[in-house]
């Protein structure tokens, strides 16, 4: 199954029922990872056209060159984002990407293989905005999805959030397990704020740790016998959905299939076909078939032609 040619079927699909559907996104912690690799909901840029990625990072000269090579419908802006607005301690670390508003925790982190990165090099100042101030500021109507890795300071982000919230259906953040920052908030810190605020844990992916000096695992110096973080998706309440708007379900219905849960995206379409009469679900199960059909054939093929030889 080619996911690429399978999605694209799904939202030429959806684009033919309702044809004005766009996304509002925040990418909040965008340097791009290593080897440049895009994350997944970036193709909704081409698959859903006026749709808009408003991605941030602190530094003002990563931000120009980034908005220089961005895609039509991302912008990239030099700001920090917090609970609210007000200057705060910014800690610079020996590799940007774990760069935060919280201290690095060098007792607790020291004691495992490859660390380096995270200690610090440096502390400045830095002003802090709100995402509900930013979205007043840009006349921005609603946020639809969150992505963030802010290296701890998730939930102080959704803090500065409350009312942006209530129109977002899922949110993809990293989560913590130890305090690798001093002082920080930890999964159960976040888990407990989304879901006061309408929000469900869906999964876990991505988990990532290290093991304590000197040992390691499988000789290979970032693998992992204790579970640092990781990135956690949470969607809208299952208790809401029927309340959903209809572009809600078919946001919720795309990000789903994008992360990898053919089960959500199948509710949201039965539900929104429910509304407005189509049917995208059918569409969906009878695509899913093909694909898995063809799927079998070609393990069958390979099989066959193995048995031949």
């Amino acid at each position: 199954m080619n996911i690429h040619v399978a999605f694209d079927a799904l939202c030429k699909e959806i684009r033919s029922v309702y044809p004005s559907l766009e996304f509002t996104i925040l990418e909040i912690g965008a340097i791009p990872t290593a080897g440049n690799k895009s994350e997944p909901f970036h193709q909704i840029l081409s698959e859903f056209p006026g749709s808009r990625i408003h991605a941030f990072e602190v530094d003002d000269a990563i931000c120009a060159k980034l908005n220089a090579a961005a895609d039509d419908g991302m912008r990239f802006h030099a700001l920090a984002i917090g609970s609210k607005h007000e200057q705060r301690p910014f800690y610079i670390t020996n590799h940007p990407m774990c760069s935060s508003l919280y201290q690095p925790n060098h007792e607790l982190i020291s004691q495992f293989n490859n660390m380096e990165e995270s200690y610090l090099r440096e502390s400045t100042h830095i002003n802090t905005v709100t995402i509900d101030e930013f979205r007043e500021a840009e006349q921005i109507e609603g946020i639809d999805f969150i992505k963030i890795d802010i290296q701890g300071a998730e939930l102080d982000a959704f803090k500065g959030a409350v009312n942006s919230l209530t129109n977002t259906v899922a949110i993809v953040t990293e989560v913590e397990f130890i305090p690798q920052y001093t002082n920080q908030p930890l999964f159960r810190d976040v888990d407990a704020f989304l879901s006061d605020n309408g929000f469900m844990f869906h999964k876990f992916f991505t988990l990532r740790g290290r093991a304590l000096k000197p040992v390691t695992v499988a000789n290979n110096p970032i693998a992992p016998s204790w579970h640092f973080l990781c990135d956690t998706m949470y969607v809208r309440r299952i208790s809401d959905w029927d309340s959903m708007e209809p572009a809600k379900l078919l946001k919720l219905a795309v990000l789903a299939y994008l992360y990898g849960s053919p089960d959500i995206c199948f509710r949201c379409l039965q539900i929104f076909d429910s509304m407005q009469n189509s049917r995208l679900h059918q569409f969906l199960m009878e695509s899913s078939r093909f694909y898995n059909i063809l799927a079998s054939l070609r393990r069958a093929l390979r099989y066959r032609s193995a048995w031949r030889t």
